[in-house]
């Protein structure tokens, strides 16, 4: 929602606070160390696993040492510039506040090379660690297998540096910086690519605190360049995400103080750099080319995030626009996004990618950036995106662009977008396909060329902007200078005041000298006086949580495991909806021909679960609820009786939630199944909402 007011300027804070509680906020710099620690020192060449390793001459040889040593807090792992080592690198300890374990290199030449071999997914891990910084390493992780979109294709979920959090609650600090990451050969998930940290779920809500990812090159990586992963997503109605993420958990638990920064991602097979469940993630000064040059993505996008700041990043030349392909996406489930000082050009999909589909996706400010040669789609709106402020972009649509509309939207489930708000922004075209308005606002705007001209702009600017060389941007940030404005230009002066602007254009000039100019551009000649036009003040959008569907209890342990059936499942059924966390969809046998006894398995594979309660939740359980039944576990060798001859009556014919519970002794198995005896059959099949087992402790 905006106003004119003649409301004083506030600052740069001010504004970020305005934004959802958005804080640009990064890293703590390290206290002074409590524990001194020990330095080891790795050679491939000179080494020997039996010296002390505690300095040159008495240097450690083989990854298979360094992973076998647990590190105490303080540590220094030193490899030796130059060295080789094939493998994987996952040394064991965690540091402690004021004293992290540092992996670094010695010595004079390249940086150490840490190669990946097929036998392992990921070059070097850290899994369930904390305090950690990982500097100036070469790593690779290839594969003789073509990419696929098959996520579980031969090539595998590969990673460069993969940092796991497996029920660990929050971990905390964790430095990735300076390294050179190439040649990583994943299959197509967010789970595999360059640097991966993955936050996972089931019983401990999990995240990380204090990350930092800066300085690393990574060129040809798959599928992404940098991902934070989490499943610990569940607020907002939010559910299912991919099939390769483990089943979503709650509550919503975000990874906080993370920062990537300063990073060059070169084909990345999808996305470049992405995250998702942070809070205050500040994402800047990084380079992202030729993403997307396998399969659809964005260059730079994020979900489920709050209070993003996204600022100082160069995008271009991401190469598959069919879908996504521009070169930033604030995506679904985001609260508050900023989206500042950035340099977008020639991608195959568009400049800004808006979406939101049943989660969530508002207040959204995208403010003095420049748009050179997108493509396909400038600005695309998808579903219900709710309060957007564009304000002082400049876009060019030049020949090279190929005629792309725009603005565009997309009405998906959630509905159509609304409350978009377009002030100062220039829109330079050479040929275009015009716009689709719905739900846009547009006042001071300057249009030129093509078809952008948007009638109802009250205060629009239709002549020539006299750029000093519109078109000319290459490749850097400090390209774009073909972007000031000519001292006789009609776009200064003639925009509206926007409260709360940041403080700077695009170029680092101070705002404002005089009324404001149209454009990423503040001009800093000579002008008139300001004339006093009252500014637009933005005012976020309340967030309104969307009801949350009847699902399991926290606690529910039987997501984690594959779900089976002795008996043929309907054509219209899945049997993942016996454990998919939601009431709203249903597992049921086939209808014809059924007859017992009938087995229903939860394989939780190689990780055994301790278990004293199952519940089953039925809809119209009279006509097809489960009647007879015996549980069961496997032992290793044999199926044993839990419990035996169990029988349900069930009351509801309706769509009632009806739940049913079987208590049990506390028992632990990787394998548990119901053996059927009886169902009631009145439409020829048996069906269950949701399986659920616990451990009430």
């Amino acid at each position: 929602m905006l106003k004119r007011t003649a409301r004083k300027m506030m600052s740069m804070m001010s504004a970020i606070i305005l934004l959802s509680g958005i804080t640009a906020i990064v890293p703590s710099p390290a206290k002074a160390e409590t524990a001194r620690g020990t330095t080891y020192y790795v050679d491939n060449v000179s080494g020997d696993d039996g010296n002390a390793g505690t300095n040159p001459d008495t240097a450690w040889k083989s990854l298979a040492k360094v992973n076998a040593t647990t590190f105490a807090p303080g540590d220094h792992i030193l490899f030796k510039a130059g060295g080789s080592w094939q493998g994987q690198l996952w040394p064991k300890g965690s540091g402690m506040e004021g004293s992290p374990i540092i992996i670094d290199m010695y010595g004079t030449g390249s940086k150490p090379l840490i190669a990946g071999v097929t036998s392992e997914l990921q070059t070097v891990f850290l899994k369930n660690q904390e305090y950690w910084e990982i500097s100036n390493l070469e790593v690779t992780n290839p594969s003789s297998e073509p990419f696929t979109r098959d996520w579980k294709g031969k090539r595998g979920e590969r990673r460069g540096v993969y940092v796991l959090n497996e029920e660990k609650g929050i971990l905390n600090h964790i430095y990735i910086k300076n390294l050179n990451i190439h040649d990583v050969d994943g299959v197509y998930t967010t789970r595999s690519g360059g640097i991966i940290f993955d936050s996972v779920g089931s019983w401990v809500p999990s995240a990380f605190n204090d990350v930092l990812i800066d300085g690393n090159t990574l060129t040809d990586v798959d599928a992404y360049g940098i991902y934070i992963s989490s499943n610990c997503i569940l607020r907002y109605g939010m559910g299912d995400l991919w099939e390769w993420v483990p089943k979503p958990y709650g509550p919503w638990t975000p990874s906080t103080n993370v920062k990537i920064s300063n990073n060059t991602v070169v084909r990345a097979a999808t996305g470049g750099i992405a995250w998702n469940v942070t809070d205050g993630a500040v994402v800047e000064h990084n380079t992202v080319q030729e993403a997307t040059y396998l399969a659809t993505n964005a260059s730079i996008w994020w979900a489920y995030a709050d209070n993003s700041i996204v600022q100082y990043n160069e995008s271009f030349a991401s190469r598959n626009g069919s879908e996504d392909g521009t070169g930033f996406d604030v995506d679904a489930g985001n609260l508050g996004s900023l989206v500042q000082y950035n340099y977008s050009h020639d991608n195959a999909g568009g400049f800004m990618l808006y979406v939101n589909d049943t989660y969530n996706t508002i207040n959204t400010i995208v403010r003095y950036n420049i748009s050179q040669d997108d493509k396909a789609r400038i600005f695309r709106y998808s579903g219900s995106i709710d309060t957007v402020l564009n304000y002082n972009n400049t876009i060019y649509v030049g020949a090279g662009s190929g005629n792309p509309v725009m603005s565009d939207y997309f009405t998906k489930s959630s509905g159509s977008p609304k409350n978009i708000y377009n002030y100062n922004n220039v829109y330079y075209s050479v040929g275009d396909r015009g716009w689709n308005l719905t739900g846009q606002t547009f006042d001071s705007n300057a249009y030129y060329g093509g078809k952008t001209l948007v009638n109802a702009d009250a205060h629009k600017v239709t002549a020539n902007p006299k750029f000093v060389n519109p078109g000319s941007g290459g490749t850097g940030m400090g390209t774009v200078d073909g972007y000031k404005l000519q001292s006789d230009s009609p776009l200064i002066g003639a925009g509206v005041p926007i409260a709360d602007n940041g403080g700077r254009d695009y170029f680092g000039n101070p705002l404002y000298n005089g009324d404001p100019d149209i454009g990423a551009f503040e001009y800093q000649g000579n002008v008139p006086p300001a004339t006093g036009k009252p500014p637009i003040v933005y005012t976020p959008a309340p967030i309104k949580p969307l009801p949350t569907p009847p699902g399991p209890e926290p606690g529910n342990l039987a997501p984690l495991a594959t779900a089976s059936a002795s008996v043929a499942t309907l054509s219209t059924s899945s049997i993942k909806s016996l454990t998919d966390g939601s009431y709203d969809k249903a597992w049921s046998s086939v209808d014809k021909g059924v007859t017992f006894p009938n087995y229903i398995t939860l394989d939780f594979g190689s990780k055994q679960v301790t278990v004293n309660q199952l519940k089953i939740v039925t809809r119209f359980g009279t006509g097809q609820g489960v009647t007879k039944f015996d549980l069961e576990y496997f032992d290793g060798a044999n199926w044993l009786p839990l419990k035996t001859g169990v029988e349900w009556v069930w009351q509801y014919s309706d769509q009632t939630n009806e739940a049913k519970t079987l208590d049990f002794d506390q028992t632990t198995a990787a394998k548990f199944r119901l053996k059927i005896g009886a169902a009631n059959l009145k439409w020829g099949n048996f069906a269950i909402n949701e399986l659920e087992m616990y451990n009430r402790r």
